[in-house]
């Protein structure tokens, strides 16, 4: 063999040992990897040992014991020896079938509730009695809110929108004051204006009473005096002072004030001359002294007052010449506007009665008729037939609902509708648990084991918890590894199943693990062939290369 032939066989030599000692380590791990599964498989099986099934025993009719796989329907489900228990969640709600929800959502009381399971009489076959008619107070009560929203809305003949001002031309007083200022203003409106002072001073009579003078201050506050003097007049010679003082007692009340009467044209009058720059201080001094209106402190245009417009036309008069007011127009026009002060001043206040009265029969004719509503009516009462199946669903009755016979939501026999009762946690007191859960034994016990619900179970109490509805009976929260009725048994089927499985995994780990060992077996005898042949072909080589040196030293 060449030299080159005899490297490129050490070569392919050294590759194949590498490879079966890589393969020899995979195998090796492989039946380390065994042995993990046979502790798999052996907790498996431990796991199946200790496994359980929860029963329920109960008793039939002629006393024979029925044992069966716990369930909700189970526990739920009306027998006749049997507890009755209800499935109870974490938000304190009692989880019910899907029949038993749609009979009560079906129900509007107890009564439908119960016709449902079959357990009341059958209907003509019970008593008929005298009850108060449901409809009855529902009808009145609407009828009483129709009432008190149709009574609110009568109309009041005293209302702003029936009021009317009326001036004074019918009033009493005006017309003592019209009569009695006569003898002085028809001279004064013949161009002897000073007659008129007469009049201004009795009316301010009961203002200055028995003083024989008394200084009064203008607008602008210029001062005047004005007393008894000017009462021997053409007023008193007609024998109208009393009039006119009658009179003076309302001009003059000062618990009551009397202002001038509103003249729009008046008082833009009066800002004109104010705002206008050629206006001279005289015109401005007369305009405000004849004007029925005057600036406040502010600066605001104002009415006066009765009796301040009275004291300023009487300084106008007294000094018209001084002021420059010619009779006519000016002082002419001013005595015609004090007529209208003292018309207005004694305006009335009316209200329209006929435009009421439309209103009011259009009212009465709205009134809502009472309701024709029997009180009592007739109503037949079923007994309850099978009264252990009866109580049964009596007391799931008042565990979804509450304690009245009436359904949450609905109203009683007093027309009243009952609050819905719910949870702690503000839901309803009831909750649909589907078909399939309730059905699932499997199901039931993890939440039990879990803690995910509870039971509760109706126990027989003297007294009976208040607010229930019940009678002599309670639903009453228990441990469930307490109730009798319930019990655990070993799983048969699951440990069968298990060992079978056990077994079956152990018989396929020893003949894996035979396979593997015979794998090792072959790839030992190899690797040791190989070595020898490795051997072998390296000392050629080796025995090769020195004869080569020497040939050549």
């Amino acid at each position: 063999m060449g030299l080159s032939a005899s490297q490129a066989r050490l070569l392919s030599i050294t590759s194949r040992l590498s490879d079966n000692e890589l393969r020899s380590q995979t195998i090796t791990t492989a039946k380390m990897s065994l042995s993990n599964r046979t502790t798999e498989a052996s907790a498996a099986y431990m796991d199946a040992l200790s496994s359980t099934n929860l029963l329920f025993t109960t008793y039939d009719g002629s006393g024979n014991k029925v044992t069966e796989k716990l369930t909700g329907t189970s526990l739920s489900q009306y027998g006749e020896l049997k507890n009755q228990y209800g499935i109870i969640n974490q938000n304190n709600q009692i989880l019910v079938s899907e029949l038993d929800a749609a009979n009560y959502e079906s129900s509007a009381n107890l009564e439908e509730f119960l016709d449902k399971y079959g357990v009341l009489q059958p209907e003509g076959e019970g008593e008929m009695v005298q009850i108060k008619n449901p409809e009855y107070d529902v009808a009145w009560g609407e009828y009483e809110d129709a009432y008190s929203e149709w009574k609110s809305k009568e109309p009041n003949l005293y209302d702003d929108k029936y009021k009317e001002e009326v001036t004074g031309v019918n009033n009493e007083l005006y017309r003592k004051f019209i009569s009695a200022s006569e003898p002085c203003y028809t001279p004064a409106m013949s161009g002897n204006s000073g007659c008129y002072k007469h009049v201004l001073a009795h009316l301010l009579l009961a203002d200055f009473g028995s003083e024989s003078l008394k200084n009064y201050t203008t607008t602008l506050g210029y001062s005047i005096g004005i007393g008894q003097n000017y009462i021997p007049s053409n007023i008193n010679s007609a024998g109208k002072t009393p009039d006119m003082e009658a009179v003076s007692q309302v001009v003059c009340d000062k618990s009551e004030i009397i202002y001038a009467a509103e003249n729009e044209d008046m008082k833009n009058e009066l800002i004109s001359i104010m705002n206008d720059p050629n206006a001279t201080e005289q015109e401005k001094i007369n305009a405000q002294l004849m004007s029925n209106y005057k600036f406040d402190a502010q600066g605001n245009v104002v009415l006066k007052e009765l009796t301040q417009k009275i004291i300023d036309m009487f300084y106008v008069i007294e000094y018209k010449d001084t002021l420059g007011v010619p009779f006519d127009p000016d002082l002419k026009d001013l005595l015609l506007s004090f007529q209208k002060d003292m018309e207005q001043a004694f305006k009335e206040t009316v209200y329209n009665k006929d435009k009421w009265q439309t209103d009011h029969d259009a009212w009465l004719a709205e009134e809502p008729a009472q309701p024709e509503v029997d009180y009592y009516i007739e109503k037949e009462v079923r007994e309850i037939v099978d009264k252990d199946k009866g109580q049964w669903y009596v007391n799931l009755w008042h565990r979804m609902n509450g304690e009245s016979d009436v359904k949450v939501g609905t109203a009683d026999e007093d027309g009243n509708e009952l609050a819905e009762e719910k949870t702690t946690s503000g839901l309803p007191k009831y909750k649909v648990l589907e078909d399939g859960l309730m059905n699932s034994p499997e199901w039931l016990q993890y939440a039990l084991s879990n803690g995910t619900v509870t039971l509760e179970r109706v126990d027989f109490t003297n007294p009976t918890e208040e607010g229930t509805g019940l009678a002599d009976c309670t639903w009453t929260s228990i441990v469930w590894t307490s109730a009798s009725d319930i019990t655990e048994e070993e799983n048969e089927a699951a440990v069968t199943a298990a060992e079978v499985q056990y077994e079956q995994a152990l018989r396929d780990i020893e003949a894996k693990d035979k396979q593997y060992d015979n794998q090792l077996k072959i790839l030992d005898t190899e690797h040791s062939a190989l070595q020898t042949e490795y051997d072998s072909v390296k000392s050629l080589i080796e025995k090769t290369v020195e004869r080569n040196l020497k040939l050549y030293s």
